[in-house]
């Protein structure tokens, strides 16, 4: 009886070895199988009252079916799970999208008409938006912001324009405010446009002169 328990023991040891190399169920019922098999004849020749293949046969194919249960099983929820966050994550391909719009025609003017940002005058930056993309254009917002860290400089708000078709164009008017304390200088601006699937048109920078005179 000691060398029959030796030998389950041993069936357990090579079904966990078994366990870490098959691939599927009917593989490991197989293998496991053909090992009871080769056990259970030794195991017939000592116990008796069975027959030693068969005896094996039966060890082999409960184990081999353990096997494939505990295999199988893990592989297809690992499967599900992989394919379920890579169609979440993955970005949509609209983000990319390049923007057809265009800026032309950019101009400033400034009330006294020095070409120059003077304290308390406030200045009009007029340019024009064109559709000359292949599709229509969705919520897009004219941007115009300063990016030399100048001060005292106030931009009005940003309209957007909800819809441009293709070949559509539009002409934007920014305000420009040179408060009170605005120092001589210089001023950089940049100006583009981004549209509702993050697409953004090619910036265009210029500087300004700005003066600390008032009018």
């Amino acid at each position: 009886m000691k060398k029959i328990a030796i030998l389950f023991l041993a069936v357990a040891t090579l079904t966990s070895c078994y366990t870490s190399r098959m691939q599927g169920s009917p593989a490991a019922v197989s293998a496991g199988a053909s090992i009871g098999g080769v056990l259970g004849s030794i195991v017939g020749d000592r116990a008796g009252g069975y027959n030693g293949s068969q005896f094996g046969a039966l060890i082999g194919t409960v184990a081999g079916a353990a096997i494939g249960n505990a295999v199988t099983t893990p592989r297809k929820e690992k499967v599900q799970v992989e394919e379920y966050v890579y169609e979440e994550n993955r970005p949509s391909e609209s983000y990319y999208a390049p923007s057809g719009l265009q800026i032309t025609n950019i101009r400033f003017i400034d009330e006294n008409r020095n070409q120059t940002i003077d304290a308390n005058e406030k200045c009009k930056l007029i340019f024009d938006i064109v559709n000359d993309g292949d599709v229509a254009a969705y919520n897009v917002t004219p941007i115009v912001e300063e990016i030399s860290g100048m001060k005292h400089l106030q931009i009005s708000p940003s309209a957007q324009i909800s819809y441009m078709p293709v070949g559509n164009q539009i002409r934007y008017t920014a305000i420009i405010q040179g408060e009170k304390r605005l120092k001589s200088g210089e001023a950089v601006f940049r100006v583009y446009t981004s549209e509702s699937n993050g697409a953004l048109s090619d910036s265009h920078e210029f500087s300004i002169p700005t003066s600390k005179r008032n009018k």
